[in-house]
């Protein structure tokens, strides 16, 4: 892990005016709240779909938001002629991250255990709202492998992909930084292991969290390097404009991709015929 005073320090390294306003504690560090609000919103959510199995006629949350391969597929369309029923769901490549198993409470324990141990560092490091989109676009790039690698009719839940994209962030960081990256390396190649050795682990979402992670923090964290160089109000504002248009480029990648992954899923695979 990162040390949190390096951070705190970088972050004071960086003009005032530079800096996006944030919330901030009684010492003037600044307050993590996307990653609170991301945990508070997700751990809402599992409560949620306790409700649902629960209470006769509350709605099955698990089933609405989770994702498969066949809701962003042209199948999906095909389906829907068929039976009348709209199954095509692009949606779900991102409302999958706020659901997690509920036979393993264990799952939804250890994603937000690593949320908040890792999530602030970053947050603090990047400001809120490129947290925030490194974090959608890694749930979004772990849902867009599962389409290519994943079987169709296979069903993923859980924010792993959105935080294995955050562990790349996090190394990412840590060499801007020149900090010593071995512990985060080796923690991310463990989990790496894991994903593929134990069943029942969507390896797929890994993956694409982390390859889109390592993408989508690229522009953030060079954008950083220029900016803690020094540099002139007009160079802050254009280095800015890049730093998002690098974001939105990944976005963009991960549609086309998802449009190209919706004409290989076969209609039999749906009908299940």
């Amino acid at each position: 892990m990162l040390c949190v005073d390096c951070v705190r320090q970088h972050q004071r390294s960086i003009p005032r005016e530079q800096r996006a306003p944030r919330f901030t504690d009684r010492q003037g560090n600044a307050i993590p709240l996307a990653t609170y609000i991301i945990i508070g919103l997700t751990v809402v959510v599992y409560g949620l779909q306790w409700v649902g199995q629960l209470i006769p006629g509350f709605p099955d949350v698990s089933n609405l938001l989770m994702y498969s391969p066949l809701h962003t597929s042209v199948a999906a369309v095909e389906f829907s002629q068929v039976t009348g029923q709209q199954l095509f769901q692009p949606w779900r490549m991102l409302t999958s991250a706020l659901v997690h198993s509920m036979g393993s409470p264990l799952h939804l324990l250890l994603n937000m255990a690593v949320l908040w141990l890792i999530g602030r560092q970053i947050e603090q490091f990047l400001g809120a709202a490129k947290f925030v989109a490194i974090y959608v676009l890694s749930a979004f790039g772990g849902s867009v492998a599962v389409l290519f690698l994943a079987e169709p009719n296979s069903a993923v839940v859980g924010a792993s992909g959105a935080v294995y994209g955050l562990f790349a962030a996090l190394w990412m960081i840590g060499r801007r930084l020149g900090a010593d990256t071995r512990s985060i390396t080796i923690l991310i190649i463990i989990n790496f292991a894991f994903s593929f050795i134990f069943s029942g682990i969507s390896w797929q979402g890994h993956l694409g969290g982390f390859l889109t992670g390592l993408a989508a923090s690229t522009p953030v964290v060079l954008a950083d390097k220029k900016l803690a160089a020094g540099a002139t109000p007009a160079v802050r504002k254009r280095t800015s404009r890049l730093t998002w248009l690098g974001l939105a480029l990944v976005a963009v990648v991960l549609v086309a991709l998802t449009f190209i992954g919706a004409l290989l899923i076969d209609t039999q695979a749906l009908l299940g015929s």
